[in-house]
């Protein structure tokens, strides 16, 4: 007993050693500038010596046909190994086209999954994944998303994101690629879906790869920033969007998921289809390993800050780093202000930290008849009386007050 765990430790300390090195054949990701400084954020990446469920959630919920187990999630060889398997189970599953909930509902098939803890947002992504052998029938896919948070219920305010680095091998072509982008957006009021199909503009990139990737391992990457989101192919660049909607911090996830003929899309959601072969199944997509890193500095503003994915850094200068900072607080002046009827008054809205990512904010009034405001924090008194007008922040809900009293 006493040899085994010298021998446990041993290979524990050689399995760290062996992750230092790697780390340190790639200190910065390709994109990397001269000057810049890159950060690796250890609790978004892994060079899976071990299968480390405090990093990653390898029984996550499960959505639409989508049936994880922890059981198809292993490592070996510094692999990861995410396999698909034709087992019959019944569960609850959501029907999109009867909008209701449906107990022991029948699915053919289970998956693995590796989604992280730690959750982040801007920096550079990159993995090294080779394909699944089965085409058609399963889509290797390497992704980032947020939870849904139906409280943001202003016009502009997005309840969802989701960036997919890469997905393999669910187009009629073993070689086509999709590097897309998801959202939901407050739109008129109502919550509207954003997807590849219905807006390719903003949320579509496709790519013929030069060669199979189910041949080999190859490195699929994401840059993305406050203004722009950037994919690449082994170091090239394959795919450019505009940073509209990306903001909200997001869970590092890879996985591999069903498709055709397995499955159908209807309803805005992927349902079973008929068929339910078992040919082809198992099948396994690999990761030689995922790595995620935060540029420090860069920016204008006062005070440096992270995200919640363990950003281990940051430089001591006066600018921000290019990672998610959340708002602390807001604060509005004049904190009152009394005024005849018909004057105006332009509120001066303050949002900390000075680096905080999204600094929008909403004003509203307590009494219309009294006081007005404008989206732009200009109020103007229209009766006698007194009226409290609040300023919230869209990002974590802060707010300040303002107390006007009307002549």
């Amino acid at each position: 007993m006493k040899i085994n765990k010298q021998v446990t430790l041993l290979s524990a300390v050689a399995g760290l050693a062996l992750t230092s090195v790697a780390a340190q054949a790639n200190p910065q990701p390709h994109i990397a500038k001269p000057g810049e400084t890159w950060i690796l954020q250890e609790k978004r990446s892994d060079e899976f010596d071990v299968k480390d469920a405090t990093k990653w959630n390898f029984q996550t919920e499960n959505y639409g046909v989508w049936s994880w187990r922890n059981e198809n999630a292993t490592v070996s060889n510094g692999k990861l190994k995410l396999t698909t398997k034709r087992e019959t189970h019944n569960r609850t599953f959501w029907d999109g086209c009867n909008q209701q909930q449906v107990a022991n509902y029948p699915l053919y098939y289970t998956s693995g999954v590796a989604k992280s803890r730690a959750t982040g947002n801007y920096g550079y992504y990159e993995a090294r994944i080779k394909g699944a052998n089965t085409f058609p029938g399963v889509s290797p896919a390497f992704w980032m998303y947020s939870t849904i948070d139906r409280t943001l219920t202003e016009n502009g305010d997005v309840q969802y994101s989701e960036i997919d680095v890469v997905e393999l091998t669910q187009k009629g072509n073993v070689r086509e690629s999709d590097h897309d982008l998801h959202n939901i957006v407050v739109k008129n009021g109502s919550p509207t879906w954003m997807r590849p199909g219905s807006a390719p503009e903003t949320n579509h990139n496709g790519y013929h790869l030069p060669f199979d990737p189910r041949n080999d391992f190859h490195t699929y990457g994401v840059n993305v920033t406050k203004d722009d989101i950037t994919w690449y192919v082994d170091g090239v660049q394959v795919g450019y969007k505009k940073n509209l909607y990306w903001h909200r911090q997001m869970n590092l996830t890879l996985s591999q998921g069903l498709r055709a003929p397995h499955t159908e899309w209807r309803c805005n959601q992927f349902y079973p289809s008929a068929n339910k072969s078992a040919e082809g199944f198992p099948t396994s997509m690999e990761v030689d390993y995922v790595r995620t890193w935060v540029k420090v500095g860069g920016n204008t503003g006062g005070d440096t800050g992270g995200d919640t994915g363990g950003n281990t850094g940051g430089d001591n200068s006066n600018s921000c780093p290019d990672t998610w900072v959340a708002v602390t607080g807001v604060n509005v002046t004049p904190q009152t202000k009394t005024l005849s009827k018909g004057q105006s008054v332009t509120l001066n809205t303050n949002v900390l930290p000075a680096c905080a990512t999204n600094k929008n904010v909403v004003y509203s009034t307590s009494n219309k008849n009294v006081a007005t405001v404008t989206n732009e924090g200009v109020v103007k008194a229209k009766n006698k009386g007194s009226a409290t007008i609040t300023v919230k922040t869209k990002n974590k809900g802060k707010t300040d007050t303002v107390m006007i009293t009307v002549n």
